[in-house]
């Protein structure tokens, strides 16, 4: 586990960073953007934890809904409202797996009538969260939708966008070019970030109960526990200590969450224990079909183990998600001269010469040396 003293300092630098105000909030920058943006930035909040800064988003006076790997095992939170005000707020327990909680400043409110309207997706989408660095809530550069999967039938899929986001962004309110409220910032890696549907908080809302209040805390006391060994493995360049790595294959595959999921899978991958990788990215693309970011990097462990039959279909799938991708041009390239698969290197060269032209007179060379070899 994380060092005392170091968890100590990291909850003391959090604290500090949380409550310093930006400037007066009277001499904040004037908005720029349209009104409907603008109004948005009053449903931000910012969320201090016991060891981080997040985001929330207000559904009414009275309920913020955040993610559910913000919440973890904790009982209550500060919460910051955009014009400077302090309070304190309380998770509602729940047993619907989607990565959203549900903090109430009310403990005595019923939210049973509670529901959020959602609604169709109009145009491109832009993520409002509370920025640590501007110490305020910020309106980020907007971005296209990349991947949607069927959230009936994939409870914990996302909508995958290369709109913009910062870490601690988790949370914030992500809504479309008319102002509608359409999903919850959840994770990202700097290129793809994801989102959860607005209308999975109903959802949450109706699975709401104080009888799930001990799995609720256990399942958060899992993710809390991957979180941390997770961070600790983050230092490690090779040969993972045991117990962290027992941790992290114990509390993250407990933690029933798609992001800690595919971020141990991403892990045990960096550090060359691929079957393990295996196991969790594999699981990972069981809950959200279409997410990029576990494609690739599953595609990656297939490729290292020589599993290019496996790796293939993710490669295709890819190669339609993220064609800009030069990881997934260069990999298809590959797969498609080792499998001398004619229709696939055509498909890949094509891109290629589209989005990556100057590493397209090397990929000719490889197909056309990967196809001689089989005459």
């Amino acid at each position: 586990m994380l060092n005392k003293n170091f968890r100590f300092f990291i909850k003391v630098i959090v604290f500090i960073v949380f409550f310093i105000p930006y400037f007066a909030f009277s001499n904040l920058k004037k908005c720029e953007y349209d009104k409907k943006l603008c109004d948005k930035l009053n449903q931000v909040v910012g969320i201090k934890t016991p060891m981080m800064v997040a985001s929330g988003t207000l559904i009414n006076d009275e309920l913020i809904v955040t993610n559910r790997h913000v919440v973890e095992d904790h009982e209550q939170f500060i919460i910051r409202f955009n014009d400077g005000r302090i309070k304190k707020a309380f998770p509602l327990p729940h047993n619907f797996p989607a990565d959203l909680a549900i903090l109430t400043l009310n403990k005595e409110t019923n939210i049973s009538n509670q529901f959020v309207q959602s609604s169709e997706i109009n145009g491109m989408i832009r993520v409002i969260a509370f920025d640590q660095g501007r110490k305020s809530n910020r309106i980020y550069d907007k971005g296209k939708i990349i991947s949607f999967t069927d959230i009936k039938t994939f409870p914990q899929s996302r909508i995958h966008t290369d709109a913009k986001s910062l870490p601690g962004n988790s949370g914030g309110a992500v809504v479309d070019d008319t102002g509608n409220l359409v999903g919850i910032l959840a994770s990202g890696d700097g290129n793809i970030n994801e989102i959860i549907p607005i209308s999975l908080v109903n959802e949450v809302i109706k699975n709401t109960s104080k009888h799930h209040k001990e799995n609720f805390f256990k399942t958060g006391n899992n993710i809390r526990l991957c979180a941390d060994n997770l961070e600790e493995a983050k230092y490690i360049q090779k040969n993972l200590n045991d117990k962290i790595a027992n941790n992290i294959d114990n509390y993250c595959w407990n933690s029933k969450n798609k992001q800690l999921i595919d971020q141990a899978g991403q892990t045990f991958g960096r550090l060359g224990d691929l079957n393990k990788a295996r196991k969790f990215l594999e699981k990972s693309l069981t809950l959200d079909p279409s997410s990029p970011n576990s494609l690739i990097s599953l595609a990656i462990v297939y490729h290292i183990q020589r599993d290019l039959e496996k790796e293939r279909p993710l490669i295709l799938k890819l190669l339609k998600l993220t064609p800009e991708n030069p990881q997934v041009l260069r990999l298809g390239v590959q797969v498609a001269g080792i499998l001398k698969d004619k229709n696939m290197s055509d498909n890949v060269l094509e891109l290629m010469s589209k989005y990556n032209k100057d590493a397209l007179p090397l990929a000719k060379k490889f197909i056309e040396n990967a196809f001689k070899s089989n005459q």
